[in-house]
């Protein structure tokens, strides 16, 4: 046993632990191997605490997961998000007339188009998927989508380019650079209101609490940011305190590090984050996959220890 630092909605240095126990530690380049307390750990207890079985609890939080890692070890089959397939993005030499666009800055070069995921937060879908707004029609697509009142997830791709020296979308937003976003069809590889389906919406609905406060920072700007992203500054960006997040080097006193813990108020995004997403699985299992009844929040529980006897 050893101890780890715990981000709030952000990977830590904890490693996927399978649904027979194996544990598999975290390996090679951000984010692999890597996973999030939240989107994890605390979706698996909330999805029991709901009424769902120890073997949908960990559907649950391993597809809830995934929406983050894109693949996370297991044996002798890894679990995946899939490629579903992206549509060919806009030529910047057309699209981008009268507009900076020497270097493309999104999606990022981590995206491939034929390996990537759906979700992958360096595609064209990243801030469909990881900064949704609360109440927004974003997410309420992906709640319908969750629920099987729709089939298909209309949702939006996002592009930006900008000059050679810029490298983050903000640059390119305050240098003339080209930013596009077209509204699509969103080819998923999980059937509409499966559990799998549903836990993907647990995870941006997460995601729209953990982004709330960056969403309107960004918004504030001159101009705005046209969608949600960590500002960096080690890469050139403002430093916006709601925002600032750097994936390679995370702080205790960044966007997500002040998400768990007494010192920040930040904190009170996290709870209300957790009485969502245990709202939501406590009425998903009550309609349709629940084998028991949802405890109430207000519920008492007890330990028992076992009783040691010295002589």
């Amino acid at each position: 046993m050893s101890t780890v630092l715990v981000w709030g909605f952000a990977e830590e240095e904890l490693g996927f632990r399978d649904r027979d126990g194996t544990t598999y530690p975290p390996t090679g380049a951000f984010p692999e191997g890597r996973i999030s307390t939240v989107h994890d750990d605390l979706t698996y207890a909330l999805a029991i605490a709901a009424g769902f079985t120890i073997t949908d609890s960990h559907t649950l939080r391993i597809w809830d997961q995934l929406v983050d890692s894109e693949v996370l070890p297991s044996t002798p089959i890894s679990y995946t998000y899939g490629n579903a397939g992206f549509y060919d993005p806009p030529n910047p030499l057309v699209a981008c007339i009268g507009k900076n666009h020497a270097r493309q800055i999104w999606p990022t070069g981590h995206f491939d188009p034929a390996t990537s995921a759906v979700t992958s937060r360096f595609g064209p879908y990243s801030p469909f998927f990881h900064f949704p707004h609360l109440n927004g029609a974003d997410l309420n697509a992906l709640r319908a989508w969750a629920w099987g009142e729709t089939d298909t997830l209309v949702g939006y791709e996002a592009y930006a380019w900008g000059r050679w020296s810029d490298f983050t979308l903000m640059q390119a937003v305050q240098n003339n650079g080209c930013v596009i976003t077209r509204t699509v069809t969103i080819s998923m590889p999980v059937p509409a209101g499966s559990l799998e389906a549903f836990a993907t919406y647990l995870h941006t609905l997460g995601d729209a609490y953990s982004h709330a406060d960056c969403l309107s920072a960004l918004a504030a700007q001159t101009p705005p940011a046209p969608w949600g992203t960590h500002t960096v500054p080690a890469l050139g960006d403002p430093s916006l305190y709601a925002c600032d997040y750097n994936p390679t080097s995370p702080q205790n006193d960044d966007a997500h590090g002040r998400e768990f813990g007494s010192v920040y108020t930040d904190t009170e995004r996290t709870i209300a984050a957790a009485r969502a997403i245990y709202a939501e699985l406590s009425a998903r299992s009550l309609a349709r996959e629940g084998v028991y009844v949802p405890l109430a929040l207000t519920t008492t529980l007890r330990v028992y220890l076992p009783l040691v006897l010295h002589q």
